[in-house]
């Protein structure tokens, strides 16, 4: 319905799963990473309507697990409908691997409207002496910045990237890089760590959790808290394999005739395409710039959230507007290596 659907290729992978040439538009939204919250209040917050009593028939909102710790869908206002990461789409249509080697890196990254608070540096050298020269994958934002680049690599670590999140390549890249892994590590619970963790690869929280802008001071502990097989030493692999799976669906994965029936891919359906091009981005449109009028163009919380110029505010906004979809390469590409700047 929107172009949120399409992020990371997450319809490319549903698509190639279900038997399709390339991704389609979908009928509804479909929930575009792992939340410590619910993800009806945070990724499809903007479209309060879908999934709501009496709201536009035909609409869904397609989430990834209904048993995550992070909510309780019996208490939701709106209905959803499980249905499994793309990541497991992803897995199964590429099958098994061989075991990996080595450790990678996923950072907590900031986003336009929230950056991330931090010593890189520290962090850098903290990884390198608990983990040892790894390779370190950024997200488009700190691989933008010489100085977070230029901290990672002055530590002994190889700095890679996967795109951005538009680009339809993105997954499985991700799916190249944590599968080649022994060990995958962060210094926050996010959505690599759970895929990795997933796929039965070794994926634990460890290092300074920095902080996001306006972030509160106890929800990095909160998060940790609630999850605590992914920071504590004494857990097993196993453990947080079950946990991730819950997190991520795995038990919720469809059959690619369900898959196709469910998302209105067994036949062609002009509805979600004007949805796309011209209803979600009116929408959207119109809501945020209600949201910059209001002052609330951040989306970060209240207090050090930063104060967007208009240029900024406007970037950030642009990033939802739709845009051809393009299709993810059959065989998955390699991360890509992000220049060292001298």
């Amino acid at each position: 319905m929107e172009s949120q659907n399409h992020y990371y290729g997450h319809s490319s992978a549903l698509a190639r799963y279900a038997g399709l040439p390339g991704p389609r538009h979908l009928p509804g939204l479909v929930q575009h990473g792992w939340t410590a919250t619910s993800p009806l209040e945070t990724h499809f917050r903007d479209f309060p309507a879908v999934g709501a009593p009496g709201g536009r028939r035909g609409r869904s909102l397609f989430v990834w697990s209904h048993t995550s710790r992070a909510w309780d869908p019996r208490t939701a206002r709106r209905r959803s409908v499980a249905i499994g990461a793309p990541w497991h789409y992803l897995c199964a249509t590429l099958g098994p691997r061989p075991a990996g080697s080595g450790t990678v890196i996923l950072p907590v990254h900031g986003i336009a409207t929230q950056p991330l608070l931090g010593d890189h540096a520290a962090v850098a050298r903290a990884w390198a002496e608990t983990e040892g020269p790894a390779t370190v994958c950024l997200y488009h934002v700190e691989a933008d910045d010489p100085r977070v680049v230029r901290a990672y690599a002055d530590a002994g670590h190889r700095v890679v990237t996967l795109g951005r999140r538009t680009d339809p390549a993105f997954l499985g890249r991700l799916h190249t890089l944590l599968t080649g892994a022994a060990r995958v590590v962060s210094n926050r619970l996010s959505t690599p760590v759970v895929y990795a963790a997933a796929a039965g690869v070794d994926a634990v929280v460890s290092g300074d959790a920095m902080r996001l802008a306006g972030e509160r001071p106890d929800d990095a502990a909160a998060v940790a808290a609630r999850w605590p097989e992914f920071y504590e030493r004494g857990s097993t692999l196993a453990e947080r394999t079950s946990v991730a799976r819950d997190e991520t669906g795995a038990d919720a994965v469809l059959t690619p005739d369900d898959l196709r029936a469910l998302l209105g891919w067994d036949r062609r359906r002009p509805g979600p395409w004007l949805d796309h091009w011209l209803r979600a981005p009116a929408h959207r449109a119109a809501t945020q710039l209600g949201r910059r009028a209001s002052g609330s163009a951040s989306d970060a919380p209240a207090g050090d959230a930063p104060s967007l110029s208009f240029g900024r505010w406007f970037a950030a906004a642009t990033e939802y507007l739709p845009r051809p979809l393009g299709s993810a390469p059959a065989v998955p590409g390699e991360p890509l290596a992000v220049p060292v700047p001298d």
